[in-house]
Formats: C-alpha cells, structure tokens, sequence
C-alpha cells in the first residue's frame, strides 16, 4: 500500500501545482468543496471543520489576502482539497463504510500534515476578525 499511497500524494500534487495556477480552477475546486460538505457523510464530520478551514485558507490566499504560507503548503492545501472532492481511492467508495474510511484516512493524513498551516491561518483570521 506504500507505493500505492506515494502515487497518489505525487497525483495529488501534480493535479494542485496546475490548479493553482488558475484562479478559475481554484474558484471552481472551492464551489466543489463546499457543494460535498453539504453532502458529506458523518464519517466526515470529524475532518470537516478543517476542511472549512483549508478552503477558507485557499480562498483568502487567492484573494492576496493571506501569504502567510509557502507555496509548497498551499500546494497540499490544494492537493488535500481535491482529494476530498474526488478521491483517488485505494477502495472504491461504492464497498459501504470501507469505501469512505480511505478517504477519511488520506484526507485525515494531509490535514494532520497541514494542522500547524491551519492553526496559523486561523489566528490570522481571529487576528483580522474574518471568522466568528
């Protein structure tokens, strides 16, 4: 499973170096991310309040409002957030319950990665006064 999984962090993150070079696609990528929070199982439920947060970071660094992150973090946001839309699963999600728990397990490793970037963003935005 170990190669298996490095092929597809290298495809996630070769998906995210094109989308962020494109406010279209990133804009996009936001409106698929929140359009699948609102349909999201509870399996979810425990990433999804990070998930908010790594798209809120995204939107916030692609209005120029919030640099306070290198592009090889953003990059992950990104790679994290497309994972989420559309998961390039190990197990496909139509197998009940097994089908989403690798999705909760890929997207729960690139938000543990990516937990000091969202602490950061989150004090900046309390800082700021962006999120109640």
């Amino acid at each position: 499973i170990n190669n298996q999984m490095q092929k597809i962090f290298d495809d996630l993150y070769k998906q995210a170096e094109r989308i962020i070079s494109s406010d279209t696609k990133v804009s996009k990528l936001l409106d698929e991310v929140f359009l699948k929070i609102g349909e999201s199982s509870e399996l979810f439920y425990k990433v999804q309040d990070s998930v908010i947060a790594l798209a809120r970071m995204l939107s916030s660094w692609v209005k120029g409002d919030y640099r306070n992150i290198s592009t090889k973090s953003i990059i992950a946001v990104v790679a994290a957030l497309i994972y989420f839309v559309n998961p390039l699963d190990l197990i496909p999600d139509f197998i009940p319950v097994i089908g989403q728990v690798d999705d909760i397990f890929v997207l729960g490793y690139l938000i543990k990665m990516l937990n000091k970037e969202i602490e950061r963003f989150m004090a900046w935005e309390k800082e700021h006064d962006l999120h109640k």
